[in-house]
């Protein structure tokens, strides 16, 4: 298995788990364009979202949906936040892999924020941060999830698959 969001998908590289489910998981981003910086991501391996059964591609932003708001009572993004999809090659996807950036703003950060996009950008993507560190992150936001709705979302997601299949 080559593709490196497969391989934290199969818990076989480290991650800053943030939540996860039958359908899709949220971890940290190692080269975060700012605290707080997510990643969303289908279990499936598909390169592009439009790979994906509609109903799992809705789940995903639902998903975000609950992530976005996570993240806003856990402190991060509250100015703002940005929602980034590279999907396929000629949107610079360095991954290919569908993923969805959940990434925290606030006011000010639009220089240091305009050279990390830059760095992502080009593929330099400089040091990463300490895996301690985005552990501490990613408890701080899930503890802001409602667990049980997301069980709810997840099942009737899975309901809603197995009836289109």
């Amino acid at each position: 298995m080559t593709c490196i969001f497969c391989q934290i998908a199969a818990g076989e590289l480290p991650s800053a788990l943030v939540y996860r489910d039958t359908h899709c998981m949220a971890f940290m981003d190692v080269h975060p364009l700012g605290q707080g910086h997510l990643l969303l991501i289908p279990l499936a391996h598909v390169e592009k979202l439009e790979q994906l059964p509609t109903v799992i591609r809705q789940h995903l932003y639902q998903v975000f949906d609950t992530l976005l708001a996570a993240q806003r009572r856990a402190g991060f993004g509250v100015e703002g936040t940005h929602l980034i999809v590279n999907d396929g090659k000629a949107t610079n996807q360095h991954i290919p892999h569908a993923h969805l950036h959940l990434v925290p703003r606030q006011k000010g950060d639009g220089l240091g924020f305009g050279l990390r996009m830059f760095m992502h950008f080009t593929g330099i993507f400089g040091r990463r941060t300490p895996l301690q560190t985005l552990r501490r992150q990613a408890l701080v936001i899930a503890a802001e999830l409602d667990p049980q709705a997301l069980e709810n979302l997840a099942h009737r997601t899975s309901r809603l698959h197995a009836a289109s299949t």
